[in-house]
């Protein structure tokens, strides 16, 4: 914590060009948009990435309530919480199992995840803001969630039809495709090139429903030629 004890008091020094090279270059490589606040909640500090995912420049933010930054709706609560998280500053996710939303310039909005921190200076007490744009994460989770309900639902389909000579062809056709569906997703997300850890270890949960859903209907079909055998004789 003390390059960012060192970058606030940068940011509210009366000479910031004297801030030294290392410490700019450290907040600028930074791979989540970072933004500064004081205790105001108006923002000091921002990197280059926080100008990508907003649109805005930095000299547009630099002053502005950082509440500039997220949807309209948002505004009120997110100021009470603000008020909370400075009552009792420590490291932490923001909103944790709430859904987060930021606003771009041109007032578009996407899911962010964000972290917290407290920086304590000797000008007082500022909250560094690493915001994570999780856009694909979130498709790859409704893609997912569509797919294993669209497998739950052709199970309950193959359940209903009972061991006849239909179970076989059905089930196979049903689940076989909702299977090959979500490997080829799988497949799209691990080659994807905004694939982060997080969207990997989804893609790995998912990998083993896929070979749950396989031994599934492994076991189904062969419970139905043993089936089909008995009838014949």
């Amino acid at each position: 914590m003390g390059v960012f004890r060192r970058l606030a008091t940068y940011a509210t020094s009366k000479h910031p060009e004297w801030v030294r090279p290392e410490v700019g270059d450290l907040l600028e490589s930074a791979p989540d948009g970072m933004v500064i606040v004081n205790a105001d909640g108006k923002i000091i500090l921002v990197n280059s990435q926080t100008e990508i995912l907003f649109g805005y420049s930095r000299q547009e933010l630099i002053g502005q309530p950082v509440e500039i930054l997220i949807p309209a709706r948002f505004e009120r609560l997110h100021v009470k919480h603000r008020g909370s998280f400075l009552a009792e500053p420590h490291v932490r996710p923001m909103g944790a199992g709430q859904e987060l939303r930021g606003k771009r310039k041109d007032g578009t909005e996407f899911s962010v995840e964000i972290s917290l921190s407290p920086l304590r200076t000797p000008q007082g007490l500022f909250v560094a803001s690493a915001i994570r744009d999780i856009t694909e994460r979130k498709h790859a989770e409704e893609q997912i969630k569509k797919l294993n309900a669209e497998l739950g639902e052709a199970l309950r389909r193959a359940e209903r039809l009972g061991a006849t000579g239909e179970l076989a062809t059905n089930m196979a056709r049903q689940i076989e495709n909702a299977v090959d569906t979500l490997a080829r997703l799988l497949s799209q997300l691990e080659r994807h090139p905004a694939a982060d850890s997080d969207i990997k270890e989804l893609a790995g949960k998912a990998q083993e429903e896929v070979t749950h859903v396989r031994h599934i209907t492994g076991n189904a079909l062969a419970l139905q030629q043993q089936h089909d055998t008995w009838k014949r004789r």
